[in-house]
């Protein structure tokens, strides 16, 4: 008799998928869930934010005012501070925090505002500011993050993300740096709106203090001559575009009708 070998309709051994069409699933499954619950949250710490007393942001900003409590300020902080001072005095709504000024040895051209009225301003930032009313600006924008609670809900975010994505990952760095820059991206345009809100207000505050609102724009047209970046590339980034945040704050001024004063040079220390 003749052997005919039958072929094995199931084998253990075999996944009746792809391991790779397989992983595919289920991250995508894994990324879903995390988005759904980060937006979840993300909108309750919207709606905490506000809420936030000014005693509890002051113990957060206890732990950086300790890594400047031991210095004696510079020459350049004291000259950022002369020009911050009005600018929060000018504003009774802002939250009462005693707001400080630093400078921090970087070259990015930027300054970040952090809990409990601290503001750092990076000293690559300082190189290209001309004039006092420049910086100003750029000041009375970071106060805006404050009147608006910005920072507690950047803050707050990124550290729901984290708890989040070591928690579905086990503290696995190489899902971490997958899964970040994912969710990241997808929550840019809110940071965007964040930054318009922020211009909006620094351009009314600057007025209110000085009286004009010229110099406004100088800092963001000076950044934009230095772009390269092409418009798209921009649905990626925390900023808006330059040209059209140039548009926005010249459509503000000619909106609330701000009058064009006089620039007054920047005299602050470049080097100590």
């Amino acid at each position: 008799m003749k052997y005919t070998p039958k072929d094995l309709e199931e084998n253990v051994n075999v996944s009746p998928q792809s391991p790779l069409r397989t992983f595919s699933i289920a991250f995508a499954k894994t990324l879903a869930v995390l988005v759904i619950i980060y937006f979840i949250i993300g909108a309750l710490v919207d709606l905490i934010a506000p809420r936030v007393s000014v005693g509890t942001e002051k113990k957060i900003g206890a732990l950086i005012d300790a890594a400047f409590k031991d210095r004696k300020q510079t020459e350049q902080e004291l000259r950022l501070q002369s020009i911050l001072d009005p600018l929060a005095k000018g504003d009774p709504a802002l939250p009462g925090f005693d707001y400080k000024v630093y400078v921090q040895e970087n070259q990015q051209v930027n300054a970040v505002a952090l809990p409990a009225g601290n503001i750092v301003v990076f000293s690559g930032l300082i190189k290209e500011v001309k004039s006092e009313n420049e910086m100003a600006m750029v000041l009375a924008h970071e106060l805006g993050h404050f009147r608006h609670h910005d920072h507690l809900r950047g803050m707050g975010r990124q550290l729901l993300l984290l708890l989040l994505v070591s928690f579905f990952s086990g503290g696995d760095s190489s899902s971490q740096s997958i899964v970040l820059p994912s969710i990241t991206t997808m929550q840019m345009r809110f940071s965007q709106k964040q930054e318009q809100a922020a211009d909006q207000y620094g351009v009314d505050l600057l007025n209110k203090t000085y009286g004009h609102a010229a110099g406004a724009t100088d800092f963001f047209v000076k950044m934009s001559k230095k772009d390269d970046w092409p418009k798209f590339m921009y649905f990626f980034s925390t900023h808006p575009y330059p040209a059209s945040r140039i548009q926005a704050i010249t459509e503000r001024i000619q909106e609330k009708g701000y009058l064009a004063g006089k620039v007054e040079p920047l005299w602050i220390a470049k080097k100590e």
